[in-house]
């Protein structure tokens, strides 16, 4: 029963997943290419990229194997909460850089369109 329903949420996201992209009535994909290469060469004009490294700190269930019935061991395994550190780099310039990069291609006469499959 359990695969069944795994298929069937696997078959829902499937199918309300989409791509979107960039349509203007007329125009070509090499058209749309130019476009957004000259949009984007504006927006990391304004704003170049502006690399911070942070740190995260969160805990994670760890899985643990154990023996059956001694220390609250009821299953043969356990999941234990341990810490665990990551360190990431993040863009802060990403969101103004993409405003102008969307801004720009608005006022070509672009609009997103977003193409779901399969097509309702």
């Amino acid at each position: 029963m359990m695969k069944i329903f795994n298929s069937l949420f696997v078959l829902l996201i499937l199918a309300l997943s989409g791509c979107t992209q960039w349509e203007k009535g007329g125009a070509t994909q090499l058209d749309r290419e130019r476009d957004s290469a000259e949009c984007k060469a504006i927006g990391y004009e304004r704003h170049s990229p502006d690399i911070v490294t942070d740190f995260e700190f969160s805990y994670q269930d760890k899985y643990k194997s154990c023996e059956k019935g001694k220390n609250g061991c009821d299953k043969g395994y356990r999941y234990e909460k341990e810490p665990e550190f990551k360190t990431v780099q993040k863009d802060r310039n990403a969101s103004a850089r993409n405003a102008v990069i969307d801004a720009c291609m608005y006022k070509r006469g672009w609009h997103e369109q977003t193409h779901y499959w399969p097509p309702f």
